[in-house]
């Protein structure tokens, strides 16, 4: 059973486990300006990844598409409206090829990186199937944390990989607005400095062996619904016809139980 606001199941966690977190909600509400203001607290030597920001033509000020900018400097185009670009996408066109140059060797596992950061996974990143795919190995990968936003459904239509994302076990879902959003970036930079500075013993993250007392304090102040609306935690029904490509490694099959999020 996947987790809900209401119920869930937990299984037990080995210490090498890291845990998932994405924030979601429509656009303008924060959700870049909350994934940088967490990452520059972190180390950055043990974070990795790429944000989103606009292009504007500097004579004009005109926007011309959106650019990613790695944690490490190198910035590179996402999207112009130009032709020839690659594929279309509303009005702009992706440019597939610098997107994949600068963003993928970013989504490779390393002994010195312990949180992967990746703002966003869009309708424009998801036209590269190269993106997916390292982005699902990432997630399913026992060593490393993934941390990142995610777009809301807009005009009642979803997407498959992003549903996908939001309805695995090992992930927790936020869901900004402009109510929560200050209350949510003060407990998801605590939970994340947990994650950087305890990748190698996730039993400080959660602990959930046998014998076990609970979870950690990062994440009871995560799920403290007195602190944060019990509606920043999102669930969402398996999208059709998706597959995730089977079982996740036993190391991250997590569960969020409905103790936690009291």
């Amino acid at each position: 059973m996947v987790a809900t606001e209401v119920e869930a199941d937990v299984d037990q966690v080995p210490a090498s486990s890291a845990i998932n977190v994405f924030v979601t909600g429509q656009p303008g509400v924060g959700k870049t300006s909350l994934v940088l203001n967490a990452v520059k607290k972190l180390p950055q030597e043990a974070v990795a990844g790429f944000y989103t920001l606009e292009a504007r033509n500097p004579k004009t000020g005109e926007k011309i598409g959106l650019d990613v900018e790695t944690f490490g400097g190198e910035r590179a185009p996402l999207s112009r409206l130009r032709r020839g670009c690659g594929p279309k996408v509303g009005k702009y066109y992706f440019a597939l090829e610098a997107f994949e140059k600068t963003v993928l060797p970013l989504l490779t596992p390393s002994k010195a990186i312990k949180l992967h950061v990746v703002d966003e996974v869009g309708r424009m990143e998801l036209q590269s199937d190269q993106f997916k795919e390292s982005l699902m190995a990432l997630l399913a990968s026992p060593q490393v944390a993934v941390f990142g936003s995610l777009p809301a459904c807009r005009f009642g239509h979803d997407l498959p990989f992003v549903e996908a994302i939001k309805r695995r076990p090992d992930t927790a879902i936020l869901t900004l607005t402009k109510s929560n959003r200050d209350a949510a970036a003060l407990q998801v930079e605590d939970l994340l400095k947990n994650i950087v500075g305890s990748a190698a013993s996730a039993a400080s993250i959660l602990d959930l062996q046998a014998g076990s007392t609970g979870s950690s304090e990062s994440l009871r102040k995560l799920s403290n619904c007195g602190t944060i609306p019990t509606d920043i935690f999102s669930s969402s029904d398996a999208a059709p016809g998706y597959d995730v490509g089977g079982e996740e490694p036993a190391e991250k099959r997590r569960k969020l139980s409905s103790e936690l999020l009291l």
